[in-house]
């Protein structure tokens, strides 16, 4: 029996996660560009004088205006949930509205702190999406916390998200009293004030060092020679690439963070010793030896022995347990009388990842006892094997897990993720590279072409780490053949990089294109169908999906290198890739004619 979420609808779920996931990554990258273009942009001195000299208060006005629009953001998806979805809300309203302002200020204050660090715009950005943009497995939304290794546990102790998603799951799903959700709100409000203290902090040294000493004009833009053909557009892109700090920061360093980062929160593969409550109101040998079998189990533990269901409901309710095993009265004599004996089981579908892993792991616990019993003799009356009969199957199933053989959450989610995480980061350098590229000039056929088969050669490298050093690391199944994974891999990152020219051509500011493409990547996570399946997607949704590289690619790669496909049987996949790459390409060369005549007509 689900005790919340009884209907264990998996979109209730997702839906209250959806919004702060998506959101905290936008607060963060707002209050960075917001902070971050005084220092490149505009003129620093001013806004310190508009606040009076107090560096305090230029920092705290600069970011209030950006705290109203996010607070009225908030507010809005209750409404949106109850009135028009009719997903209940069940908890305080008052305490929802302060942890929901508290997640705001702490991930303003984090994306103003990382640009005063950074003293860079681009590299700030970077950071902040490097930081925010993974917290959907480290808050344990995707993932319980539970079952992280020590490392993501600790990582996601200091991530306000987390804490916001207690409060938001036991206040709206739960409906808990105010006070069992005091544990997380208050670790939640010593983040905000600790990351506000720390911006501030900041804020008020680098006045000290004179940052507003003087004025600062707008950078003016780097002068290259204008490259000659498809040759000189590949040389001048890899010069780009490696001369410039942020751009090497996100297409070499990057990839390599994220893939040793990235899957930390998944690694442990399977949930084990999961926290249970046990009701024993029948006290017999039979009872006992079920609640031994129980906690023996490696999926279980049974942490909590409570005297009612209520006690358990407590236990449950507090985060100490996630199911309630009740042993009814008289369970034993039923048994020994051949009586089929009817266990309870009361478990959490908050979590729907948890309600199924703890469902079962008590059915074979308690199945695993029957048959014990059976093997060592049944009465002669053979009530034993009547109920072991009554729930056999008349043949045994030998399950056998393919491509996945550990059955880890980690094997399924993390090499499809992989490819997103590829695409983003190579989306987001192209865009950032492609106003500068433009402005030197030279041909737009070739300089798209010369382009793209320089960030090909750029990320082969990443490809490799992705695709076949850390699945063997991580031990995922590999059983995908090198050349043609290369022959479907390369269309996709050609394609990458045209879309990411196409959008950077028409960004005057490359951080614009930066927060934009960073912005799309928790809904791409969700549409390219391996957190939610595609067959329960909105059409118009899947459709969004395809104009992105990683939605073919995902499913091609994966079923190549982790199912053993071949490339023909993933032709649909490697044409849709083809196709992208023809378009994107040809798109790119009309901005970048559009872009040139423009800025020809500028100096006249």
């Amino acid at each position: 029996m689900a005790l919340v979420n009884p209907q264990k609808n998996y979109a209730q779920f997702l839906l209250r996660a959806l919004l702060p996931t998506i959101i905290h990554v936008v607060i963060t990258l707002a209050a960075g560009y917001s902070v971050g273009s005084e220092f490149r942009r505009r003129d620093a001195r001013t806004w310190l004088e508009s606040a009076g000299g107090d560096p305090l208060v230029a920092l705290a006005g600069k970011l209030a205006p950006l705290f109203c629009i996010f607070v009225l953001i908030m507010l809005v998806e209750p409404l949106f949930l109850e009135g028009v979805l009719q997903i209940p809300f069940k908890g305080d309203l008052p305490l929802m509205i302060a942890a929901a302002s508290l997640l705001i200020i702490a991930y303003l204050s984090l994306g103003a702190l990382l640009q005063l660090l950074a003293g860079d715009l681009a590299t700030g950005l970077g950071l902040a999406g490097l930081i925010a943009s993974p917290a959907f497995g480290y808050a344990g939304v995707g993932f319980p916390s539970i079952g992280m290794n020590a490392f993501a546990q600790t990582w996601s102790a200091v991530l306000p998200l987390r804490w916001y998603m207690a409060v938001l799951l036991g206040q709206a799903a739960r409906g808990l009293p105010v006070a069992d959700s005091a544990v997380p709100f208050a670790v939640l409000a010593g983040l905000a004030l600790l990351f506000a203290g720390l911006a501030l902090l900041r804020m008020a040294s680098v006045t000290r060092k004179g940052w507003f000493a003087a004025a600062r004009s707008a950078e003016p833009p780097e002068t290259e020679e204008a490259p000659a053909g498809i040759g000189g557009a590949f040389k001048a892109e890899w010069r780009r690439v490696l001369g410039t700090r942020s751009a090497f920061t996100l297409l070499f360093l990057a990839p390599l963070v994220y893939g040793i980062y990235y899957p930390q929160p998944y690694l442990n593969q399977i949930l084990r010793k999961l926290p249970i409550a046990v009701v024993d109101n029948d006290l017999s040998d039979l009872s006992r030896q079920i609640v031994e079998t129980l906690d023996a189990s490696g999926a279980l533990n049974v942490v909590v022995r409570a005297r009612t269901l209520a006690e358990a409901r407590t236990a449950i309710d507090r985060g100490q347990a996630f199911a309630a095993v009740e042993i009814p009265p008289n369970t034993e004599r039923d048994v020994l009388k051949g009586i089929t004996a009817h266990i309870p089981i009361y478990a959490d579908a908050t979590y729907l990842f948890i309600f199924r892993s703890s469902a079962s792991g008590i059915a074979t616990a308690i199945g695993a006892l029957t048959s014990e019993l059976v093997s060592r003799g049944a009465r002669s009356d053979g009530s034993l094997v009547k109920a072991k009969l009554a729930t056999s199957s008349p043949a045994d199933v030998l399950l056998q897990p393919i491509f996945n053989p550990v059955g880890g959450y980690a094997s399924y989610v993390v090499p499809a993720a992989f490819i997103l995480i590829l695409q983003q980061t190579l989306l987001i350098g192209a865009a950032m590279l492609t106003g500068t590229a433009l402005a030197a000039g030279g041909g737009a056929f070739a300089g798209v072409l010369g382009r793209g088969v320089a960030h090909l050669t750029i990320y082969l490298p990443a490809l490799a780490l992705y695709v076949i050093v850390l699945p063997r690391i991580y031990g995922f199944s590999t059983l995908g053949h090198l050349p043609q994974i290369l022959a479907l891999a390369s269309v996709f990152l050609l394609a990458t990089s045209f879309m990411g020219q196409a959008v950077g051509a028409w960004f005057t500011r490359p951080e614009n294109a930066t927060i934009l493409l960073l912005a799309t990547s928790l809904p791409q996570f969700f549409m390219a169908g391996f957190a939610w399946p595609r067959e329960a997607i909105p059409d118009a949704a899947l459709a969004l999906g395809r104009i992105f590289p990683a939605d073919s690619a995902i499913d091609g790669l994966v079923r190549i290198n982790q199912m053993g496909a071949s490339i023909w049987e993933v032709a649909h996949d490697w044409l849709a890739l083809w196709c992208l790459a023809l378009a994107y390409f040809a798109l790119a060369v009309i901005s970048a004619f559009a872009v040139r005549r423009r800025q020809g007509h500028a100096q006249r």
